[in-house]
């Protein structure tokens, strides 16, 4: 099986693939670098070139902020193709309510971008149907996201403009994703009952999907 190195969302880290590792053998969670103020997307994804691995047979891809990246990625190494899980190829595909924060973020001060405990029954239904131990799972990565990198990547995503990328492009999407709601993106596979954690709720799903495009030898 090729290479599959696949990018956390915004607020995540490595464990938001866990449940994909000992189905992809071959799959790569490289560590986020440390975005310079001001980056857009693709002067971010130019960071992580030292770190992924080369190589013609090589997939990249990403959930939601991790998918954006990994399309400005593919349009420098060009990749075999690119898999979106729970993500998109446009900022117009977010949910207008995020997309209304883009005038005042700048503004909005670092420390409010810290997440807290408290916040979190307000926050995590916007994610989807979560077990305890997923919803824990879930605080316990954005604790670890600095505030900065948080308030950087939305301030990035808002202000993306899509680079060419001349791959194929594999996305799959759950129906019920209320960050990127479906009626904004035309995925290839749409996850009945799916949310935007689909690593975590809807592995088995997620690892079929990668697998099939992988083995796709147009792919």
């Amino acid at each position: 099986m090729p290479i599959i190195v696949l990018l956390p969302g915004l607020g995540a880290d490595e464990r938001l693939f866990e449940p994909l590792h000992s189905a992809i053998p071959s799959l790569v969670v490289p560590p986020w670098p440390t975005p310079k103020s001001g980056d857009s997307l693709l002067a971010f994804a130019k960071r992580l070139l030292s770190v992924i691995p080369g190589g013609e047979n090589m997939y990249l891809g990403g959930a939601s902020f991790g998918g954006m990246v990994a399309l400005e990625l593919a349009a420098l190494v060009r990749p075999r193709g690119v898999f979106l899980i729970g993500s998109c190829t446009s900022p117009q595909s977010i949910t207008p309510v995020a997309q209304l924060t883009r005038a005042f973020l700048h503004v909005v001060p670092v420390s409010l971008f810290r997440p807290r405990r408290w916040q979190m029954p307000f926050v995590t239904p916007m994610f989807g149907r979560l077990t305890s131990g997923q919803r824990a799972l879930f605080l316990s990565m954005a604790e670890r996201t600095p505030a900065s990198f948080l308030k950087w990547g939305l301030e990035a995503i808002l202000s993306w403009h899509p680079s060419p990328v001349a791959v194929p492009v594999h996305h799959i999407h759950g129906s019920r994703d209320r960050l990127i709601p479906i009626g904004r993106v035309q995925p290839n596979r749409v996850v009945s009952g799916g949310g935007h954690l689909l690593t975590l709720t809807h592995a088995e799903e997620v690892v079929a999907f990668l697998s099939e495009a992988a083995s796709d030898r147009h792919g």
